[in-house]
């Protein structure tokens, strides 16, 4: 296991000169955006928290991580610093990246479809999460508030959220100045019956366990005529993906990940959460994001 201290420290330290975990600047990581013809005015702001944009990197990261576990070279960590910007593409998951950089386009746009939703990426900042679940109140009140006063500066009042983390963030953590949804509550009651697929579903502990608010998209999945089985361990039950211990020891999550696959079986899982979706994946399930289902059933998009 690698010391908290360390991970700690590192986060607190890139989240403070970046605004992100990872010490890489936001502009060189989030351009899912810059190929559409995207609108900087509207009624719904679109905010990703950056989730699905860091996961990539997170995934190199962790991989490194794993190789110094339990070794005398975590003491390093903490010395690491923000990476410049020409190297950023030896440490990403290129494949990974494209995914999740496409699962936010068709976010945006089907969205758009149903409701006037603008996008400002530099309004778009990581939430600040993981500082709050490693127990860094401080640190994550000052990030909280740094994002907030961004957002009410800028006159937004009711943000669309892509992610269990940041919609948790920004729902229950955050001073409570503004309206959030999840994108999938937007398009609730809005689908129609298009699409025949049986699939499994993951639900990610923040939306099961927290917000309990999973029933909102097994409903827009039957809506879709999409059939899903039940698995053991979902809902306000679900079992973890494995991504909690991503950080701290890279062999126990990837434990955690098999067991769960071993709960899900063979065949399709669909889930909303980009950590979950690659730790499925590594754990060698075929995943799916949810809003794929969605774009192959809704007949308008």
């Amino acid at each position: 296991m690698i010391y908290p201290k360390y991970i700690v420290s590192l986060l607190i330290n890139n989240i403070e000169k970046t605004r992100n975990p990872l010490g890489i600047p936001n502009s060189s990581i989030n351009n899912w955006w810059k190929n559409l013809d995207i609108k900087r005015d509207g009624d719904w702001l679109l905010f990703t928290g950056l989730l699905y944009q860091i996961t990539p990197y997170i995934d190199f990261i962790v991989n490194i991580f794993e190789k110094i576990e339990d070794s005398k070279f975590q003491h390093l960590i903490p010395l690491t610093k923000p990476l410049p910007k020409s190297p950023l593409k030896l440490l990403v998951n290129r494949n990974l990246k494209d995914t999740f950089d496409k699962v936010l386009r068709d976010i945006y746009t089907i969205l758009n479809n149903f409701e006037d939703v603008y996008y400002l990426p530099e309004l778009d900042f990581y939430s600040g999460i993981l500082l709050h679940d490693f127990g860094k109140d401080e640190a994550f009140e000052k990030h909280t508030n740094f994002v907030t006063e961004k957002l009410e500066s800028a006159g937004v009042h009711k943000i669309v959220t892509v992610d269990p983390h940041t919609t948790f963030a920004l729902r229950v953590l955050y001073p409570k100045k503004f309206k959030i949804k999840t994108y999938f509550e937007t398009l609730a009651g809005k689908v129609q019956e298009n699409y025949r697929d049986k699939v499994k579903i993951h639900d990610p502990c923040y939306y099961g366990r927290f917000l309990e608010i999973s029933d909102v998209y097994r409903n827009i999945l039957d809506d879709l005529g999409v059939k899903y089985e039940e698995v053991r361990n979902s809902k306000k039950l679900t079992s973890c993906c494995g991504g909690i211990m991503e950080a701290l020891s890279p062999k126990i999550s990837k434990e955690i990940s098999k067991l769960r696959l071993e709960e899900l079986g063979d065949g399709k899982i669909i889930t909303l959460c980009p950590i979950c979706f690659e730790n499925l994946r590594k754990a060698g399930g075929n995943v799916e994001d949810f809003v794929e289902i969605i774009k192959k059933g809704s007949p308008i998009v």
